[in-house]
């Protein structure tokens, strides 16, 4: 019987080519290597993981960390932003004070100036009854100047007596100066100051409604003082603090347009847009 010329392998009674059997075995190998790229691929997915999982705690950590490091900054920025505004109104009443001290040395100034009779005076010779009468009546009148001053204090001094109480920050007393001011002298050129100051006490212990009340007086009594414009800014400001977004639109908005020209109408202007952002 003659040979078979193709090489084969026999299983089973039966003949495979041989290269049947090698297309087979690389098939398997193939296979068997896919299996184990598919199992180291899985191992290292899971030991990703598992280095992940083993990260977390140390990513958490660094976050809380950074959360509560955000946090000491935004309280010291809000402190900062708390201690710049006392400043800046401490320098507010130091101007003010000022302005007074100006006032005043002209007012002297003009009071120092001498009186030159005029030249047609007569000189009347008053007998001494006469002048003991003139002297008496000198005397009353001193002293019932003088009972005034004691009782109350002029514009000028009742003001800067308020203005000190507040930079020392007797901020209570500081209240009733400029009440009593405004009570005695509600025509005088600094009563709208002073209605201001007293909003400004309030706002700045954080009672924001009571310094809203405040605020709008000074607007409604005072419309065209100097104040007004800072006064209905912070109207709107204390409405911000009392979460009334929308009265504090209006308010920033009615600045603008009864005060255009004012410093506090540029404020409103870049804080409306900060809220619409």
């Amino acid at each position: 019987m003659k040979q078979l010329s193709v090489n084969h392998l026999t299983f089973a009674g039966k003949y495979f080519p041989d290269t049947l059997c090698a297309r087979n075995s690389n098939h398997s190998s193939t296979s068997l290597q896919a299996g184990f790229s598919g199992m180291l691929a899985s191992l290292i997915l899971f030991l990703g993981l598992f280095v992940a999982s083993c990260a977390n705690p140390q990513q958490e950590q660094t976050l809380k960390d950074m959360k509560a490091h955000m946090a000491e900054l935004e309280k010291n920025q809000s402190k900062t932003n708390a201690n710049m505004e006392a400043l800046n109104n401490k320098f507010l009443l130091l101007q003010e004070q000022a302005v007074i001290s100006k006032k005043d040395i002209v007012e002297l100034k003009a009071m120092a100036v001498p009186v030159i009779p005029p030249d047609n005076l007569k000189v009347v010779r008053l007998e001494t009854g006469d002048i003991k009468k003139e002297e008496v009546k000198k005397e009353l009148i001193k002293k019932e100047e003088i009972k005034k001053t004691e009782s109350l204090p002029s514009a000028e001094a009742l003001y800067n007596e308020a203005q000190n109480l507040f930079m020392s920050g007797r901020l209570s007393e500081s209240i009733d100066k400029f009440a009593k001011f405004i009570l005695h002298y509600p025509q005088h050129t600094l009563a709208d100051n002073a209605q201001y100051w007293i909003g400004e006490i309030y706002y700045s212990q954080k009672d924001y409604q009571k310094a809203l009340s405040e605020f709008k007086k000074a607007v409604d009594s005072y419309p065209n003082a100097n104040k007004a414009s800072d006064a209905l800014l912070k109207v709107a400001f204390s409405y911000l603090e009392l979460n009334n977004k929308e009265k504090a639109m209006d308010a920033f908005k009615l600045l603008i347009e009864r005060y255009p020209s004012s410093e506090a109408a540029v404020k409103a202007v870049i804080k409306i847009q900060e809220l619409q952002k």
